[in-house]
Formats: C-alpha cells, structure tokens, sequence
C-alpha cells in the first residue's frame, strides 16, 4: 500500500512540478523574451538539464545496485522543490510574473496555459478569446443616442490640434490606476475620468468579480469609495464612479465613427502597473471580431493598458484600450479598442442598475 501512495506521489510530482516548473521558467523568461515558443523551450531545456545534472551526480553516490529511481527521485523532488519556492515561499515577488504570463499566453490563445498561470498567481482571469479567422467588414451603423442629461455633463470638444506631449500634460490627469481585489487574489488595469461627477470608464474585464476596487489619481490620491454603474461584458466595458474631494479633470469625448485609417493616436495607461505610460501609433483598420466593431491601431498595448483612453490628435478619446490582437506569437503591434461610441451608449443621467462593488449583482476582475 504504501508503495502504491509512494508511487502516486512520485508521478504526480514529476508530472504536475514539471508543468508549474515550465510554467515558472516562463514567466521568468518573459521579462527578456516575447515569443511563446522561445520561452517554452528555453523553459524546457532549463527544467531538463538541471534536474538531469543533479540525478546524474546523484547516481554516482550510489552503488549500482541501488540506482534503479534515483534518476525519477532527483526529478520529481527538484520539481517539487522548485515549485513550492517559486509558487508558494516566494508567491509575493512572483505573482506579477506568473499574472503577466498568463496574460501572454491568454493573447496567444492558450487559454488552458493562461488559466493554469492565473492559478498560480493566486487567480482567475476569464481571457477574451479573439480569433483571426471571424473578420468581417464593419456594417453601416447609427451613431448611439446620448441621455441628455448626461450629454450636458461631458467636456465639450475643442477641435484644437495636440501634440503627443501636450496630450500628455493636459490629459494624464484624466486618467486614473485601478487595483482591484478579488476572492482569488489581486490585478489592475486604466480607467479615465468622463465627467466632473466621477464617472470612470474602463474595460469590464478589469473590474470583473472584484470584491474591492480602488482608483489611484495621477496626483497619488487614492479612492475606495467606488460603486459600479452599468456593465456590458458583451462589449468588455463598465462604468464606476469614485468620490473625491478635490475636482476631477474630464477627458473630451470623441465620435469613433469619424476614425479613419491612418489617424494619428495616443494611449496612456498602466502597463504592467508602471502608471501613466504614453504611447503612439495611427489607426490600422476598423473591423468586427466575433461580432464586436473594434478599432485596431500600432499604439502599443501591454498587460494593464485595459480601460485606457485613446486619444486623437484633438484630444478626443475615440477608443478604450481593449487587448492585444494575436493569433500566434509572432504578433506585433496587432491591438485593439472599443470604439468610444459604445460608451456613449452607456451613459444615463441615471444608473437603476447601480451597486456596491462586491454585491451579488457585481460580476466584478483582473486586467
């Protein structure tokens, strides 16, 4: 029996310590590497050699007769080891590695790989599957009708044209960081400020089954008094609202049905959670990807980019950084925005659908 129980163990050390071994070795190799298949060999051959250098010297301080499940002891022992330091003892300094893997491989499409780093990261994050082969030309559509009410909150557009780093200094206080806390663990990702009330809009999937959020101003002030306002995961977007005492600074809103292909854009966000990061590109296509209208552009997106403004050279923000557009590794700069309009289309004068964040009605994320 206990040959058995010791047998049960063995195999699942060697083969469940082998897959958070790889996945480990890859979240640390994804700090110098991007390509999936790159950082799985590289994984791999580490995961190996070691182990196989360690059995080997290990076979030389036994006898022959002795040396039958040396080779298998030394390997599933080092697997264990190596994982309950990476994943367990050290879980604080490694949870931002093995969450930013699982963001790389949910873009890729490995959804089971990107679920199984999540876990290891002390999460869950559902992933936005967004397939290459459903690409269909964008149908003719009416632009959203806006609550009047909440129409006369908005900033007004100016038409002045900005350059990035007058965009920059103008409107990343408009933009805030959001952590969230979930019964799984932690993430974040970028919100901005719609109206002078505290209206922030953000990507669903970053507030999605949050039992507590708190949005971080561009000046260092924290708030955690936040309600949810409406929810719309068919379109990944959300509405929240914070309370502040010192006024917030609105971005303009823009028409995404005006975007054409070449426009110059802006994003700024919280990459990776380095806050308030400007990148640029122009707009590389409009399409519609498992039913949704998106908007892709060359500004670059990185884990934390979600629920970020894009803006165009006037200021306006036409786009909500949304995800990285990637079928295989080798994409690059493939990413995508909600069109702003269906924003718009979220706005009321009232919320009847508001709550608290963490209540049965929140869904509530991760990045």
């Amino acid at each position: 029996m206990l040959k058995i129980v010791g047998g049960f163990v063995k195999a699942l050390a060697l083969v469940g310590g082998l897959v958070v071994t790889v996945l480990s070795l890859m979240a640390v190799g994804g700090l110098w590497i991007d390509s999936n298949p790159a950082r799985l060999a590289l994984a791999l051959i580490v995961a190996l050699a070691i182990p196989a250098i360690l059995a080997d010297r290990a076979l030389g301080l036994v006898g022959r007769d002795k040396q039958r499940g040396v080779t298998t002891d030394v390997l599933a022992v080092s697997y264990a080891l190596f994982s309950l330091g990476f994943v367990g003892i050290a879980h604080g300094a490694t949870r931002p590695l093995l969450t930013a893997e699982g963001e790389r491989l949910g873009q890729a499409g490995l959804h089971r790989s990107s679920q199984a780093a999540y876990f290891l990261a002390g999460g869950h994050r559902p992933t936005i599957s967004l397939p290459i082969a459903v690409v269909t030309p964008p149908p003719a559509v009416t632009p959203p009708t806006i609550a009047p009410a909440a129409a006369g909150d908005l900033r007004p557009a100016d038409n002045k044209e900005r350059s990035p780093a007058e965009l920059f200094k103008e409107f990343a206080p408009s933009v805030v960081a959001i952590h969230v806390t979930t019964p799984f663990g932690e993430g974040g990702g970028t919100g901005f400020v719609i109206d002078a009330q505290g209206t922030i809009g953000t990507n669903h999937h970053v507030i999605d089954r949050a039992s507590k959020i708190e949005v971080k101003l561009m000046d260092g002030t924290v708030a955690d008094s936040v309600e949810i306002l409406a929810e719309s995961p068919d379109h990944d977007l959300a509405l929240i609202r914070i309370t502040t005492k010192a006024p917030l600074t609105p971005v303009i809103l823009g028409d995404s049905e005006k975007v054409t292909v070449g426009e110059r854009v802006v994003s700024i966000g919280n990459p990776l959670g380095l806050e308030h990061t400007l990148t640029d590109g122009v707009i590389s296509a409009r399409r519609v990807i498992e039913t949704r209208k998106m908007i892709q552009m060359s500004a670059p997106v990185s884990p934390g980019n979600s629920g970020g403004p894009l803006f165009n050279t006037r200021g306006e923000v036409v786009g909500v950084t949304t995800a990285i557009y990637a079928a295989h590794s080798v994409a690059q700069n493939l990413n995508l925005a909600m069109p702003i309009n269906d924003v718009r289309a979220m706005l009321r004068a009232e919320y009847p659908e508001r709550h608290a964040v963490g209540t049965e009605a929140s869904r509530g994320g991760r990045w």
